[in-house]
C-alpha cells in the first residue's frame, strides 16, 4: 500500500460542471482504476453519492473531507482513502474534486510543505473548469481568478450554451490571467486533462501568484452551506414550485442548491440542482445510491438561515 498514487485536483466555481465531468470520466473504462475524493460544503455528500451511482470501477469518498476548508486536512483524507483499499477494488490514481468555494492556495501550500504527501501522492496538476455561459463574469470573484491563475489546464465547460463572441472574450481573459495553461474546449476527455496538467510549464510561478491572491472573506457577507435533512417523501411538483419561487425571490443570496429528495410513490430519489436562481431539470433515480440512507438538500448562500429555508420549502401540516 506504499506505492505512489498520482493525484489530479479538479476545481471550478459552484455549478461549473465538475461533478458532471467526473461522472463522464468514472463511467469510462480508462478510469476504472481511479478513486475520486469529493469535497463538498455541508455534511451531506450529494456529489459523492451521484458519482457512486454511476458505477464503474471508480471509488468515491465524500462528506468529512476538510481539505478545502481547513489547513492540513488533505493528507489525512487521502490516507483514509488509501486505508479503505484493503479488501476493495484497487485503484492507481486519485482525483480530488474541490469545493466550488475553495481557494487553491492552501492546498497547494500543503503539498509544497509536506514531503511525505508529495511522495505518496505526486501532484500531476490542477484542472480548473470555467463556465462559458457566465462569460467574463465567471472571473468576478478573487477565488475564481486564483483558480484560473493557478491552473495547469483550463476546461471550458458549457460552451455550446454561450454566444461565440462571449466565449472569445472569456478566452482572451483566461489568456491574460494564465498564458501557460492549455485550454480544452467542449467535452474534456480525462486522459487529455491528465496529460495536459502533467506537462504544463510555469507551474511554480502560478503557485506563487495564487498564494498572493488569497483574500479574507468579510464575515458580514460570509458564505455558508446549510444541510436540510428530509426523512418523509415529498410531493415532487409542489416542492419544485416552492423551490423555484424561493430561488426567484432570493436568487442574489443563493449560490448553489443540490440534493437527493425522497418522492412520494417512487422508490428512488429526485436529484435536485440549482445554480443561482435557475432550477435545473429534475431527474429521478431508479434506486438510492449506496450510502445515501436519507434525503438531504444542501443550500449554499449568503445571509440564509435554516428556519427561513424550511418555512419556504416544506409543507407544514397541522
Amino acid at each position: 500500500m506504499s506505492e505512489a498514487l498520482p493525484l489530479l485536483l479538479v476545481g471550478g466555481a459552484l455549478g461549473a460542471g465538475k461533478t458532471t465531468l467526473l461522472g463522464q470520466w468514472v463511467g469510462h473504462p480508462a478510469h476504472a482504476y481511479s478513486a475520486v475524493l469529493v469535497n463538498e460544503p455541508g455534511d451531506a455528500p450529494i456529489d459523492a453519492h451521484l458519482l457512486g451511482a454511476l458505477g464503474g470501477g471508480a471509488r468515491t469518498l465524500g462528506g468529512g473531507c476538510a481539505c478545502c476548508s481547513a489547513r492540513g486536512g488533505l493528507a489525512p483524507a487521502l490516507e483514509a482513502l488509501v486505508d479503505g483499499r484493503r479488501g476493495a477494488p484497487r485503484f492507481e490514481r486519485v482525483i480530488v474534486e474541490l469545493s466550488g468555494l475553495a481557494h487553491p492556495a492552501p492546498l497547494l501550500e500543503d503539498f509544497a510543505g509536506d514531503a511525505v504527501l508529495r511522495e505518496r501522492f505526486p501532484l500531476h496538476g490542477l484542472a480548473t473548469l470555467v463556465d462559458a455561459r457566465e462569460g467574463v463574469d465567471a472571473l468576478d470573484v478573487p477565488e475564481a481568478r486564483a483558480r484560473v491563475a493557478a491552473a495547469d489546464v483550463l476546461v471550458l465547460a458549457k460552451q455550446e450554451l454561450a454566444a461565440p463572441m462571449d466565449v472569445e472574450r472569456l478566452l482572451a481573459a483566461l489568456e491574460r490571467l494564465n498564458p501557460h495553461a492549455e485550454v480544452i474546449r467542449g467535452d474534456a476527455d480525462g486522459r487529455d486533462v491528465w496529460a495536459a496538467a502533467a506537462s504544463s510549464p510555469g507551474r511554480e510561478l502560478r503557485r506563487l501568484e495564487a498564494a498572493l491572491a488569497v483574500v479574507e472573506a468579510d464575515e458580514g457577507d460570509a458564505i455558508h452551506a446549510h444541510t436540510l435533512r428530509i426523512d418523509a417523501p415529498l410531493e415532487l411538483s409542489g416542492f419544485c414550485m416552492r423551490l423555484a419561487a424561493f430561488l426567484q425571490a432570493h436568487g442574489d443570496a443563493v449560490l448553489r442548491v443540490k440534493g437527493l429528495v425522497p418522492v412520494r410513490g417512487r422508490h428512488g430519489p429526485a436529484v435536485i440542482q440549482a445554480v443561482g436562481p435557475e432550477l435545473q431539470p429534475v431527474r429521478t433515480l431508479k434506486d438510492w445510491p449506496a450510502g445515501a440512507a436519507r434525503g438531504a438538500l444542501v443550500i449554499i448562500g449568503r445571509a440564509l438561515d435554516e428556519e427561513t429555508l424550511r418555512a419556504a420549502l416544506f409543507e407544514h401540516r397541522s
